[in-house]
């Protein structure tokens, strides 16, 4: 019996979701069904689960989309993944193991089976990323060992500094930093200066697109993060 573990589960057939949600809850399970790839994103971040159950076919896009976007945000890249999809070709499940799927689950699914794969999954350690490895707000994450960041899972090519100046908001979401603060912590001998920060702001928004509202202008003092959720979705 399941200590009342969390699943997710994204699958747009109802009757699908019903026999996932039925099974999963007789064992113990607690369960929140989605429909469809933005939802689905939402939910995880917002209350990230246990487990996901993911579909590949969904009306707004491709499961594996979603996969991919779990696994770059440091607040879903550990929850593990179980893909249970009607696509059963190689290549399909050779890319969804790839992109970080624990398990791929071929339709018509013999249920027994699947929930002692979920079991299976539940009962072993848990590593979590690193808090501080890993940095996120919306779309928006920053793996610091890797010196990567990425947009929805798109990898955004950055400056040292650019990559620098973004870690220092990640790390402070909220926080008002002056121009001079920022200077301080990435100057390294002078080699950054209050007149450039600005510009290395506006060139970090024009590389992030959309999600580059989160870097908000304090006027008169300098910079700040949008903290999660202040700019609504799609941020």
């Amino acid at each position: 019996m399941a200590d009342a573990a969390h699943t997710l589960i994204v699958e747009d057939e109802p009757d699908m979701a019903r026999v996932l949600e039925y099974n999963l809850s007789q064992q113990g399970y607690s369960t929140f069904v989605t429909t469809n790839c933005r939802d689905a994103l939402a939910q995880a971040r917002t209350a990230p689960p246990a487990l996901i159950l993911l579909d590949v076919r969904l009306p707004d896009g491709s499961g594996l989309d979603v996969l991919r976007q779990l696994k770059a945000d440091s607040r879903t890249a550990p929850v593990p993944v179980v893909v249970v999809s009607a696509i059963g070709d190689e290549g399909t499940v050779v890319e969804a193991l790839n992109l970080g799927a624990e398990d791929y689950v071929a339709k018509p699914v013999r249920i027994q089976e699947l929930l002692a794969r979920v079991a299976a999954i539940l009962r072993r350690p848990r590593t979590p990323v690193p808090a501080a490895a890993m940095l996120s707000v919306g779309a928006l994450s920053l793996d610091l060992q890797a010196r990567r960041a990425t947009v929805d899972g798109t990898p955004i090519e950055l400056t040292r500094t650019e990559f620098d100046l973004l870690a220092q908001f990640l790390r402070h979401p909220g926080r008002v930093f002056t121009r001079q603060q920022f200077c301080e912590s990435l100057g390294a001998g002078g080699s950054v200066q209050e007149r450039t920060i600005d510009a290395h702001v506006r060139t970090l928004r024009r590389k992030l697109g959309p999600t580059g509202k989160v870097l908000m202008t304090v006027w008169g003092v300098g910079y700040r993060l949008a903290e999660d959720g202040e700019l609504g979705k799609g941020c």
